[in-house]
């Protein structure tokens, strides 16, 4: 009773100041309200004391500084810890080298997870092997969602294949812990345990070992752990009471029917959608032109954004669905065709100088035209309703790197503005239906299908998966969670190792350990452990998981809050589907697509460790989870992982 009673008191003192989410908090001491003394009684030295304690305090205080110190520490750990630069899988580099040249398919490399594409005498598409007159084009398709390789188009216009995607996953990974600690400040939790949490991130969970390999399907974690990050933080600063305790009575009341946002005009919208959806799929059944989709694919966004001008009530929330069309649309869209057309460039470029003329004279009027539209931009998207369609656009994105994140949805029907949860879901599933559109008319362009034909390809053609493959099962079948499940919750290391192992579960080649000789913690010719190319335990990889129950505590009391609910349905469905799949990520420490999940997670993480009341366990599991996780890492780097 006494730790609950600890947690309740932190939690209020902790959201006195709402403007930065409850992070910083601005009550003076009884020194602060003391009178100076003055200058003629106190000498230099005393002055300069002073002075520096009172500049050392401003910087304790600067969460912006201890942000970048955040991330400057585990960008150290990811750069250092691994000395090999090279890119051992370059899917992505291709990806947007190949955009950049106009095809969507790439050259088809020399290693797997890539679908070739062959052509009939007649012209039609095929598979090579499907068809003894299936002549292969030397192209394949990808498996994978397109945002990895998006990101990468600015990168891969300067440097093409030389691009180091390794290092930029260290960097792009260690400005994901910055937007984690940025995300953590609107939880009403103390500042050493956003901290810590932030840290937990960066160097307890194998966000670490991904940055260190930063090969093609670690790339693809960090881009969507970034952007669901910043999708659950948007959602958390417009929604600053989500996090408190309520009785389960009003929640259960707050679930209740309510009146239809938007009226009769979101409803005829929301048919409108669907019935665009519905030809969308008939386009594509009867194979029409690229040209064709977009079109119906455009129309499905259009709808899609006047769903949330309507349930929102004002045109301010037309601000976020701007500027992700500039940044995330546009600039990527220049950057293709620039590397296409000297024509496009020059018309680029003309562009450009008219908008730089543009601002310089509206900048330079009196009536400061520029400065108004600036502000009024500021004013429609710090409104909940535009934060909560941002929201819904970050996390579409996070889908297009990684797909199962789009099971997480149900937490924005919980967390972020709108008010009540119809109005909060609608505005969120508007802005996130954007980017999936896009993902269905850009994988339509690449593959001829709707949904990726390369994931079955590769499920009937990967034969060589380590562990209980059924050829006649389904990718994602509910029969595969058991042996997941025991990668998921029981893989371990192999301990004391007698012999040399491989990446395949019984793979052993030469003994280990000449006559005489000591074993060390990362000797590979005498290993004291060393891990399993399958996956490690996630609880054992990441013991701070262990709190993420405790975020449950109010429930004793029975309360609960709408934060705790989300993200704990978030976590289990998103963990489900990955369980379902029949691969569960292989050559591997740690268990990787925990990183589909750990934003929601990391909440958890957080609020458990607040409620827990006691800092010293919190900091004990933050500590054995880095350096477990440092262990894994640096025998992946041996290993050649």
């Amino acid at each position: 009773m006494a730790s609950w009673a600890s947690a309740e008191v932190e939690r209020s003192i902790t959201q006195g100041d709402r403007r930065v989410g409850g992070a910083r908090m601005k009550s003076r001491g009884p020194e602060e309200m003391a009178d100076p003394k003055p200058a003629a009684e106190s000498d230099g030295a005393t002055d300069r004391s002073e002075t520096v304690a009172e500049l050392i305090g401003r910087i304790g205080r600067n969460r912006t500084l201890w942000g970048l110190a955040i991330v400057a520490l585990c960008f150290a750990a990811y750069y250092f810890i691994q000395p090999n630069r090279g890119n051992a899988y370059l899917h992505f580099v291709l990806q947007a080298q190949s955009w950049l040249q106009g095809n969507t398919n790439i050259p088809t490399p020399a290693y797997q997870d890539t679908m070739p594409i062959g052509v009939m005498p007649g012209g039609a598409s095929c598979t090579p092997g499907s068809d003894p007159s299936c002549v292969a084009t030397g192209y394949s398709i990808l498996p994978f969602p397109p945002l990895p390789a998006w990101v990468l188009l600015p990168f891969v216009a300067l440097w093409h294949q030389a691009t180091n995607q390794q290092l930029l996953a260290t960097i792009f990974a260690a400005i994901d812990v910055g937007i984690a600690y940025w995300m953590l400040g609107y939880l009403p939790v103390r500042h050493a345990i956003r901290v810590a949490t932030s840290i937990f991130l960066g160097l307890g969970t194998v966000l670490w070992y991904t940055a260190a390999i930063g090969s093609t399907w670690f790339w693809a974690h960090i881009v969507a752990v970034g952007c669901l990050l910043l999708s659950v933080g948007l959602a958390l600063s417009a929604d600053r009471d989500g996090a408190e305790p309520q009785p389960l009575k009003s929640i259960v009341s707050a679930v209740r029917p309510l009146r239809w946002p938007g009226g009769w005009s979101s409803l005829f919208l929301l048919a409108s959608f669907g019935a665009a959806g519905e030809f969308l799929f008939v386009l594509a059944g009867s194979g029409s032109s690229t040209a064709a989709l977009a079109g119906a694919g455009l129309i499905l966004a259009v709808v899609a954004v006047a769903i949330a001008v309507v349930v929102a009530g004002r045109p301010g929330v037309l601000a976020p669905f701007l500027l992700a069309a500039v940044i995330v649309a546009g600039l990527p869209a220049v950057l293709i065709a620039a590397a296409q057309s000297q024509l496009a460039i020059e018309i680029v470029d003309v562009a450009l100088f008219a908008v730089v003329i543009g601002l310089w004279w509206l900048g330079g009027r009196k009536d400061g035209k520029l400065d108004k539209a600036w502000e009024a931009l500021r004013a429609a998207l710090a409104t909940p309703e535009a934060i909560q369609v941002a929201a819904g656009i970050t996390f579409g994105l996070a889908v297009t790197a990684r797909l199962t994140i789009v099971f997480g949805l149900p937490f924005f029907l919980f967390v972020g503005g709108g008010g009540t949860w119809l109005r909060r879901a609608m505005l969120a599933g508007a802005g996130a239906a954007v980017p999936l559109v896009s993902l269905l008319v850009i994988t339509y362009a690449t593959s001829g299908h709707l949904f990726n034909p390369a994931y079955d390809y590769l499920y009937q053609n990967e034969l060589a998966y380590p562990l209980n493959y059924h050829a006649d099962w389904s990718i994602t079948d509910i029969r595969y969670i058991p042996q997941n499940l025991a990668i998921m919750f029981a893989g371990m290391p192999r301990i004391m190792p007698q012999l040399v192992g491989g990446v395949y579960p019984g793979d052993y080649g030469a003994p280990l350990c000449a006559l005489g000789q000591s074993r060390s913690l990362f000797d590979p010719s005498c290993p004291l452990a060393l891990p399993e190319a399958t996956g490690t335990s996630i609880l054992l990889a990441s013991p701070a998981f262990l709190l993420a129950p405790l975020a449950w505590q109010p429930l004793r009391h029975l309360k609960i809050d709408r934060v705790t609910a989300g993200a704990t349905i978030a976590v289990l469905a998103i963990a489900t589907v990955n369980l379902m799949h029949f691969s569960q990520g292989w050559v591997q420490f740690g268990y990787r697509f925990s990183n589909d999940f750990v934003p929601f997670a990391l909440i958890l993480v957080a609020l458990g460790a607040s409620r827990l009341g006691r800092l010293w366990p919190v900091v004990l599991l933050v500590a054995a989870s880095i350096l477990i996780n440092f262990w894994g890492t640096v025998w992946g780097v041996i290993l050649g992982w």
